[in-house]
């Protein structure tokens, strides 16, 4: 495995870490052109919803009125279905009122139950000379159609079923484009009312939802478009909210204006309707009101004067939750079939509706292209902070392409499939870009500590900086020596004459004890010289700020200020109160310490609070968290020089490190201590140390001041 991994990682710096990420991108150009079969086409259509719920369609004109068979009309004329009479009654209230169009969005492929014909079948004993006085509902609904605009609903069938058969009124006219047909939807048979009622009624339009509306081109059932025209048998037909617009326009020539990708729009008329390739219109819904609904036991009551239907397209459909006639719209509303209608109608006439056109998918795909190879170009050469505000504000400006594309044209252009392809280009190169920068440093750090420590041998200053180095770091057992609230032992020894590592342990007044653990990055005379200017900052700062995550944000201040080789520290701060047993600390960048108690040991949980190391971000905001002991705790606070330390083929690690610290004396910080360095030299049997070792363990006794 390592072996593999060191061969990725050459062949990355190879190709200047730019081979991987165009293999990436390529890749997500691939998925964004075969989305629909990916998990992001759920966010592209949920995206797109989010459009039209900030934005919907205003409906202030209402030409279309809805008469709705609802739960009111229901329980005044009975369970469904009625008997053709009274649909025939509905239908001759509404035609009083001389509306542009009615449609019917209803199919009586059966014959009425109380027609002689199906009396017949029901009762044979029945005399035909009484059959013959019966009134036929059939033929009343018939002549209430006749002569008047009226659609009726035709359901195509993708396979000819026993009982389909070809609608009687197909669009006598259409001038569609060679080859259109093939983009269209195809029915084989259809589901259509009875040959009497076809015969009188004007036209017949389909009320077909899209094909696999509810599959792979939906989320939870969302209804997102609809036909406009289809063939059944080869034979065209409109929709049915569209057919009424023909009907009301006087028979109006169809045009089908076609694209190399199938249909872009439909004209009837002198009206037009953007749609899809293959025929279906993306609606730009409107939130549904009570405005234009009627209930149908009204309209049959006369409630309302045919005047109310005057110059308005009508429907009659279905409104009842138990007729299961409900539609799920992107603004999140439950509607009847019927609204749909209602809601193409309103689109036609307004010339409105939501637009992909079929150059969209292209125009997305030269976007993440041009976006990803722009990525490849700059990433690189960037430093770490400027990189991700790049990347970020290529995110927004595809996002925010997308709104304004919805807001000013109604286009529907993705944004954010865009963005999250090129998520993982930038991730890659960001990484590559940071590992060639760590091992650009690294080397400059390995051939400027060679020289610098070859230079201070010859000088005899090795030696020297030495003896300072550990001059500044507090010996505890002198310090603290007739100290009874606690035990403190501490020490260092640096993997080279010099090491990067220091602790420090101070009083802050009479009842706070501040101990602090810290790690330079590199090693040798500058990583020395850090240490001493990151110790002395932490004692001054730590006393004139009462808050160690403050204290902690002005050591990285200053320590910025001189930080000419851009060196970086960990640091683990805390602040204990020998009276309560209450330890504030905060970590930056730092392994977490080990603590102690009743013979169990635990990491102190620094996740909370935990921030990067000092100097890696600049002006982090750092905050404290806090710990309450009990007598008789001991915290352990180490660098990576013990739990990194190697024996050639295995790290030192947490587990050891925990068990050493079990089996050290309890009772003694200083025995414990050298029990844990020796731990750690026998475990790396005669190998030289990779890192500077530094421990520092504290052990509260909770005594007051009075019994010192």
């Amino acid at each position: 495995m390592k072996r593999l991994s060191g061969l990725l990682l050459a062949l990355i710096q190879r190709g200047r870490g730019r081979a991987f990420p165009l293999l990436l991108l390529i890749a997500g150009l691939l998925v964004l052109n075969s989305i629909e079969q990916t998990p992001l086409l759920a966010l592209r259509e949920a995206l797109f919803d989010q459009y039209q719920r900030q934005m919907p369609r205003e409906r202030s004109s209402e030409p279309v009125i809805v008469v709705g068979i609802d739960s009111q009309s229901l329980v005044k004329h009975g369970q469904w279905p009625w008997s053709r009479d009274l649909i025939a009654q509905l239908v001759t209230r509404i035609q009083a009122g001389k509306p542009l169009a009615l449609g019917i969005d209803i199919v009586f492929a059966e014959p009425d139950r109380y027609s002689p014909q199906a009396l017949t079948t029901r009762y044979p004993g029945l005399p035909p000379e009484a059959l013959a006085t019966l009134p036929d509902p059939d033929r009343q609904l018939a002549r209430a159609l006749s002569g008047q605009p009226v659609v009726l609903a035709v359901v195509g069938l993708s396979k000819a079923l026993p009982g389909s058969k070809q609608p009687a009124r197909p669009l006598p006219a259409l001038n569609a484009g060679a080859g259109l047909e093939q983009h269209l939807p195809r029915y084989q048979g259809a589901l259509a009312s009875q040959a009497i009622l076809e015969q009188s009624a004007a036209g017949e339009g389909l009320i077909n939802a899209s094909q696999g509306q509810f599959q792979a081109d939906s989320e939870r059932g969302v209804l997102r478009r609809v036909p406009t025209l289809g063939t059944i048998s080869q034979l065209p037909f409109l929709s049915l909210p569209l057919e009424m617009v023909r009907q009301a326009l006087g028979d109006g020539i169809v045009v089908p204006e076609s694209s190399g990708q199938g249909m872009s729009a439909i004209r009837i008329g002198d009206y037009r309707l953007p749609t899809q390739g293959n025929g279906e219109v993306l609606l730009h819904f409107g939130h549904a009101t009570s405005n234009y609904y009627l209930s149908a036991a009204d309209v049959l009551a006369g409630v309302h004067p045919p005047e109310t239907f005057a110059q308005r397209f009508v429907i009659i459909g279905f409104n009842s939750t138990g007729l299961q006639d409900r539609i799920i719209t992107p603004l999140g509303e439950s509607l009847p079939g019927i609204d749909i209608h209602a809601q193409v109608i309103e689109s036609l006439l307004d010339s409105r509706a939501l637009q992909r056109p079929d150059w969209m998918p292209r125009l997305e795909s030269i976007t993440l292209l041009l976006g990803g190879l722009l990525l490849i170009a700059t990433i690189p050469v960037l430093r770490p902070r400027y990189a991700v505000m790049s990347f970020a504000a290529s995110s927004l400006i595809l996002m925010g392409g997308g709104y304004l594309a919805f807001f000013i044209s109604y286009w529907l252009f993705d944004g954010l499939s865009q963005a999250l392809l090129l998520a993982p280009v930038f991730i890659l190169l960001l990484g590559n870009t940071l590992i060639a920068a760590d091992s650009r440093r690294r080397e400059a750090e390995r051939e400027l500590q060679l020289s610098r420590e070859a230079a201070a041998r010859d000088a005899g200053e090795l030696d020297a900086a030495r003896r300072i180095q550990m001059g500044l770091l507090p010996d505890p057992a002198s310090i603290f020596a007739d100290e009874k609230r606690f035990s403190i032992a501490a020490l260092l020894e640096p993997a080279r004459a010099v090491g990067g590592d220091y602790y420090d342990c101070f009083m802050l007044d009479e009842q706070r004890l501040c101990v602090a653990i810290g790690d330079v990055s590199g090693k040798g005379v500058p990583a020395s010289l850090f240490m001493a200017i990151s110790k002395t900052l932490t004692g001054t700062l730590m006393r004139r700020q009462a808050d160690p995550g403050l204290a902690l944000r002005d050591i990285e201040c200053e320590l910025n200020r001189e930080n000419s080789e851009y060196l970086f520290v960990t640091a683990f701060v805390g602040v204990l109160n020998l009276v309560s047993g209450e330890f504030k600390y905060v970590c930056a960048g730092h392994d977490a310490p080990i603590l102690l108690r009743d013979g169990q040991v635990s990491r102190i949980d620094t996740t909370a609070t935990a921030g990067p190391p000092l100097c890696a971000l600049g002006n982090y905001p750092y905050s404290a968290d806090r710990l309450q002991l009990q007598p008789g705790d001991q915290i352990c606070l180490f660098t990576d020089g013990v739990s990194e330390a190697t024996n050639g083929s295995e790290m030192f690690g947490s587990v050891r490190l925990e068990s050493a610290l079990l089996k050290a004396d309890k009772a003694d910080v200083h025995l414990a201590a050298r029990a844990l360095r020796d731990a750690v030299r026998n475990f790396e049997a005669g190998h030289p140390p990779a890192d500077d070792l530094t421990l520092l363990v504290l052990q509260w006794h909770a005594q007051t001041a009075s019994e010192r």
